[in-house]
């Protein structure tokens, strides 16, 4: 019994902070990427394309917050940024 009220409230917990707000992205506010570290050409492409452009990354916190700041107007990330960051590294390892 304790597990399904634990899973209940950690499903309602996701959809409250994955929920759209008020204030929404700009069509054109890049996406997530699940890489860490990017090495060979997956660096290099990354490295040729200017901040504004590159993909999200979990812990890249200087270039999400440059991003965040430009397309949204506010440098704080909201709870979804949080659980879009880790879906997108959850789902990198689940391919690898």
């Amino acid at each position: 019994m304790l597990r399904i009220v634990s899973l209940a409230f950690i499903l309602g917990m996701i959809v409250v902070f994955a929920a759209p707000t008020a204030v929404q992205a700009a069509d054109n506010e890049p996406g997530w990427l699940g890489v860490v570290v990017a090495r060979g050409e997956l660096k290099k492409e990354i490295d040729a394309t200017p901040i504004l452009e590159r993909p999200n990354r979990p812990f890249h916190f200087y270039g999400n917050t440059v991003r965040r700041k430009y397309y949204r107007g506010s440098a704080l990330p909201r709870p979804g940024d949080v659980l879009k960051g880790g879906s997108a590294l959850l789902e990198r390892n689940k391919q690898s």
